[in-house]
């Protein structure tokens, strides 16, 4: 009977109607390019916008992160919201600590279900997580057999291990040592460090991952949850127990993990009141007890700073009951229905977000500016239609002094070009200098010399001085970009203004390219560092273990911030004067057209009819191009648009 329960069909079919979307867009971008290509439009700027959209479209991953303090009943609320289907807990959920290390959970259809640990002893050197994936003899494997529920639970419940060991160890791997019971000198750490769980699921087969956070202390402890794999998540999901209410270690994991201090409110977060069973009293009615519910989600909403609809009430254990017992009343009084509907809205919206504003807008950028393109060649047209009907009555000297003056224009025209071409010399050289100053490996030199100070700091104050010349150095490199970027705006401003006032250009101005975002999420990260350096912790581990920690949490975030900019920064300085560049060829080569018909009428009038007919060829040409472009915003911008229709079925 249990077999027969599916997983919840919101969530499916939201996610299978994404999927659908995903694919549209993809066949779409696909048709796109040998139509751009054929028609001579594809651009340096469109064929970039079109690749980074391709990327994020094929990036199937939807990840929902589970965090919390320790015995919030955030595995059992996973069991409710994902395996309630196999009929049982498939995720060790008892009283008391359950999962003791971050746990990935997603479905490769590839491999055979399998569970992957890694040692907790692998914090000893200074590989990050990223790198320990690609390291399969770092991991003990265990293959799982589906169709043994006690062989499966066995094997789950090893999430849940820990071992002894000296407080010396504990503080040589960076963990807080929790003391036995029974014992005075010794503590208990977790045995593993990360799991991965690969196991078949119609959810996970979609693309869904799953991550499960253990408590504060392995929050903090692990830094690429911190930095990246939390904010990186599509939804997160902060679970609170209903008895307890939101405690002072509760506050601490959400101010310093979740909605850390300065960082926008993300989307896609959702605050879930657990538990809510133990408030059933049986001797106060249904509307009492709902009243206090209530109550409670609403100061749990005041006290986090998050709205109202975003905090849910739920029971996870009775949620899961329901749904093994194929129980609709309970399931319905567990609250659960209501977190997974917004869990499955949060998790689209983010996503699509995320392409459409990211990726899908510079695509619109890119047809944007190829919509002035055409819309300018069409208005050339149209000049140089009206000039060649007013030849047909001029005289021969008449069309001797036009051509006289188009050479005037012409000479004019070329001196601006010069003067724009010293301006691109000059932008282009800010723009090494700003890309020297982002360039990751430039600086990685820097911290080679830094972490060598830092293994001869044997003091605590030299210590922390090598750790804040890291972000003197990065202060240094900022100030440096900040003021090319400067220059380099002020360069584009000039050079676009000049061609619009002499020459008519109806360019729009391109995004200007700013740093401080970055910047914002560098200050962060030194505040960041400043309480690493001032942690009690910190002054309790060994020097050589501090200098790896430091620089594995730090060091690598502020890579991969520098990483970021420096990209950003070489795609602005490749594509922000392509528009006006393409505008002055074409405008050159107009005047030269002009020319041209001035010298060919003088030869024969015959000419000027025969180009006439050419310009209004091409005219049809034209909007035929601008009304295929306008049904691919179109089609880019409606999320539910049925099968695109093909760009490149018009010529």
């Amino acid at each position: 009977m249990a077999a027969s329960i599916m997983p919840n069909t919101n969530l499916c079919d939201q996610l299978g109607a994404f999927n659908t979307w995903r694919d549209r867009q993809l066949r779409l971008l696909k048709q796109l390019q040998p139509w751009l290509r054929q028609q001579g439009l594809y651009t340096l700027e469109t064929r970039n916008a079109i690749d980074r959209a391709q990327r994020a479209l094929r990036d199937e991953h939807m990840t929902v992160a589970v965090a919390g303090e320790f015995s919030r009943g955030k595995t059992e609320l996973i069991n409710a919201l994902f395996f309630a289907h196999h009929g049982r807990r498939l995720l060790p959920a008892d009283a008391g600590r359950t999962t003791m290390c971050p746990t990935e959970i997603f479905c490769d259809e590839n491999q055979p279900p399998y569970l992957r640990l890694l040692p907790i002893e692998t914090r000893r050197n200074e590989h990050s997580l990223a790198s320990l994936r690609d390291q399969p003899d770092q991991w003990v494997h265990t293959d799982l057999d589906l169709n043994d529920p006690e062989s499966l639970s066995r094997d789950l419940q090893k999430l849940t291990q820990s071992r002894p060991a000296t407080r010396h160890e504990a503080a040589e791997l960076g963990l807080v040592a929790e003391p036995e019971p029974s014992e005075t000198e010794g503590c208990s750490i977790p045995r593993w460090r990360l799991a991965q769980l690969n196991i078949r699921h119609p959810l996970l087969a979609q693309g869904l991952r799953i991550l499960d956070t253990p408590g504060l202390n392995a929050i903090g402890s692990e830094p690429e949850l911190t930095f990246e794999m939390l904010p990186a998540a599509h939804a997160v999901l902060f679970v609170l127990a209903a008895d307890t209410g939101v405690t002072r270690s509760d506050l601490h994991v959400w101010q310093r993990f979740i909605q850390r201090p300065g960082h926008v409110g993300r989307r896609g977060l959702m605050v879930v009141l657990n538990k809510t069973d133990t408030l059933w009293d049986e001797l106060r009615s249904s509307r009492q007890i709902a009243e206090s519910i209530v109550k409670q989600c609403r100061e749990v909403a005041l006290a986090l700073g998050v709205s109202h609809d975003q905090v849910f009430a739920t029971s996870a254990q009775k949620a899961l009951l329901a749904r093994v017992q194929n129980n609709a009343a309970l399931e319905q009084r567990s609250g659960i229905a209501s977190l997974e509907k917004y869990l499955g809205n949060a998790m689209m919206a983010n996503r699509l977000d995320i392409i459409r504003h990211e990726h899908i807008y510079s695509i619109q950028q890119a047809l944007d500016a190829l919509e002035t393109l055409i819309t300018r060649r069409l208005e050339r047209n149209g000049n140089q239609r009206g000039n060649l009907a007013g030849l047909a009555d001029q005289s021969d000297a008449a069309i001797g002094r036009m051509l006289e003056s188009a050479q005037h224009a012409q000479a004019h025209y070329q001196a601006s070009v010069d003067t724009y071409k010293q301006s691109l010399a000059a932008f282009n050289q800010h723009g090494r200098t700003l890309l020297s100053a982002l360039d990751v490996r430039t600086l990685d030199q820097t911290l080679d010399t830094i972490r060598a100070s830092m293994t001869g700091a044997w003091t605590t104050h030299g210590l922390k001085e090598a750790m804040r010349a890291l972000f003197k150095e990065i202060n240094v490199r900022l100030e440096v970009a900040g003021k090319q970027t400067q220059l380099m705006r002020r360069l584009l401003r000039t050079v676009y203004r000049r061609f619009q006032s002499e020459h008519g250009f109806r360019l729009a101005m391109p995004a200007m390219i700013s740093i401080v975002r970055h910047q914002v999420e560098l200050g962060l990260l030194d505040q960041e560092a400043e309480i690493f350096r001032n942690s009690a912790r910190t002054t309790l581990m060994e020097q050589h273990f501090v200098t790896k920690r430091y620089f594995r949490t730090i060091v690598s975030r502020s890579q991969a911030i520098f990483q970021m900019a420096y990209d950003e920064a070489n795609h602005w300085r490749e594509t922000a004067l392509l528009p006006l560049s393409i505008e002055v060829k074409e405008h050159r080569d107009a005047l030269t057209r002009q020319m041209a018909d001035l010298r060919h009428a003088g030869d024969s009038r015959k000419t000027i009819q025969q180009r006439i007919e050419a310009l209004q060829r091409d005219d049809a040409r034209l909007r035929t191009q601008i009304a295929s472009i306008a049904r691919v915003h179109a089609l880019l911008l409606d999320p539910a648009a049925s099968a695109p229709a093909r760009a490149s079925g018009q010529n």
